[in-house]
């Protein structure tokens, strides 16, 4: 099948309203879009393979022998099933499907071998997966590196309506996918990166909504009588893959602030602003007030933007709070990787000596960061080359999606195509006689068809509200 062009896309339904776009775009310059499912049917536009009973059977076959290098697939999964109850919520598919520790081993070792024999089958062109951390992905990703096979992990933007899209693993950069740096972006076009800047603050554009209230006065109450100097930190959940894997210090909101108190404490009248995530399912208000104290408050109804307008500085371990601060010109002190780490853009803590010389900069008004040119060049490389813009369901006002009118000079589709179009053979690969035989009874699947009158209903609505802007 690789005339065809083919792409597998291999997801759970959730992630679907993020592909669509991207795959309808796809189609229509003459790609194959081949959804792989997880946990069943949804809406979906194009061809289709199910290869869940296959898998299934193949992972309870009680003469499965894992490979050697199973349990590196799992470290996400072995973390879940030492803390269900922070998980239970989130990860349907390690809570539902997998289940166990031990079963996630062998579930890594036949979707492993089920990627391999997919590859084999259809030859892609490239390969899209989300995040990638986790099971099934873990091992998608796995197979297709020793296979030589082109994939793409992806997930949500900082911009409502976009996702991005790195080649391989997740980067902890924004290097697009011709492998070019936000540093190499065009320096005169200054106007239009201020212009996003002033659409994005003015429409305060968060991926979530919470009270909007005069920053001014938000200020002055979390300062009180005797603060001058403003910290905000947002917090993350605690069950968050880049946090679960990708920390490397801060494996909680509690040590994070706990650090950042020590940071201050030699700031005269400074004071911590703790902004609770709207999605946590552990909920620790009191914990983090006991170790804020009287020196702070721990906040959960302020919006995000007023808390960045009402602070000197934002701190934060690697969330988008970082970038919305960034866009409002704010220094950013992270304390884990980011996309968005630079030298000019952002402040470095690796310990509590040099995070507190930052912020004694930010109080005293020398510090440089962020230096408007290098954001204006980081804007520009994000609407032109790395984040991918696409009108797809979420959570968002429509008025946020106004947004990707920014995006009218966007190259990302282009270098997509370029990249899928050049992509070449890969190395043979030998499959798992048994995993082949089973996976042999899975065809490929035409989508469901809805009604003539839903279609044409779809078709309107496209025209008058979600037309496409690149």
């Amino acid at each position: 099948m690789s005339e065809r062009k083919t792409v597998l896309i291999v997801c759970e339904q959730y992630y679907l309203r993020f592909y669509e776009p991207l795959a309808d775009r796809l189609a229509r310059s003459g790609f194959h879009p081949v959804w792989v499912t997880l946990d069943g049917y949804a809406d979906w536009n194009h061809d289709y393979i199910d290869p869940g009973a296959a898998v299934e059977r193949c992972a309870d076959a009680p003469d499965l022998t894992c490979r050697d290098d199973v349990d590196a697939l799992c470290r996400f999964e072995r973390i879940v099933f030492a803390r269900p109850e922070l998980f239970k919520d989130n990860y349907r598919y390690t809570i539902e499907v997998v289940r166990t520790a031990e079963r996630a081993r062998r579930l890594a070792h036949v979707w492993y071998e089920t990627t391999l024999e997919l590859l084999s089958r259809f030859s892609p062109r490239a390969v899209f997966l989300w995040n990638g951390r986790y099971l099934p992905y873990s091992a998608v990703s796995a197979a297709c590196a020793a296979a030589g096979q082109v994939f793409f992990t992806n997930e949500i933007g900082w911009i409502p309506g976009t996702i991005f899209v790195d080649r391989g693993t997740l980067s902890p950069d924004t290097t697009d996918l011709l492998g070019r740096r936000f540093e190499s972006a065009a320096a005169t076009d200054v106007a239009r990166a201020e212009s996003f800047l002033r659409d994005y603050t003015s429409g305060k554009a968060t991926m979530v909504s919470q009270t909007l209230a005069p920053a001014s006065e938000v200020r002055q109450r979390l300062l009180g009588t005797d603060g001058r100097f403003l910290l905000l930190y947002g917090c993350q959940v605690d069950w968050d893959t880049n946090v679960v894997i990708g920390a490397r210090r801060f494996h909680s909101n509690e040590v994070a602030v706990s650090f950042l108190m020590e940071c201050m404490s030699a700031i005269p009248g400074a004071r911590i602003v703790v902004k609770t995530h709207p999605l946590d399912s552990e909920k620790k208000e009191d914990l983090l007030r006991r170790i804020v104290g009287d020196r702070g408050a721990v906040v959960s109804d302020i919006h995000p933007h007023t808390l960045i307008e009402a602070s000197d500085a934002v701190a934060v371990r690697n969330s988008t709070l970082g970038f919305e601060a960034l866009c409002y010109g704010k220094p950013v002190m992270l304390l884990e990787q980011a996309k968005y780490r630079h030298p000019q853009l952002t402040l470095d803590a690796p310990t509590v000596e040099e995070g507190a010389a930052e912020l004694s900069r930010v109080s005293g008004k020398t510090c440089e960061v962020p230096d408007r040119p290098t954001l204006q060049r980081f804007i520009l490389h994000l609407l032109d080359r790395y984040l991918v813009p696409g009108r797809y369901e979420y959570f968002f006002e429509p008025a946020k999606l106004e947004l990707l009118s920014h995006f009218a000079r966007s190259d990302s589709h282009r270098a997509l195509e370029q990249v899928l179009n050049q992509s070449g053979s890969r190395m043979r690969v030998d499959v798992d006689a048994r995993i082949s035989r089973a996976l042999g009874q899975c065809e490929l699947r035409r989508p469901r068809r809805r009604s003539v009158l839903y279609e044409r209903l779809r078709r309107l609505a496209e025209w008058v509200s979600l037309k496409p802007v690149w």
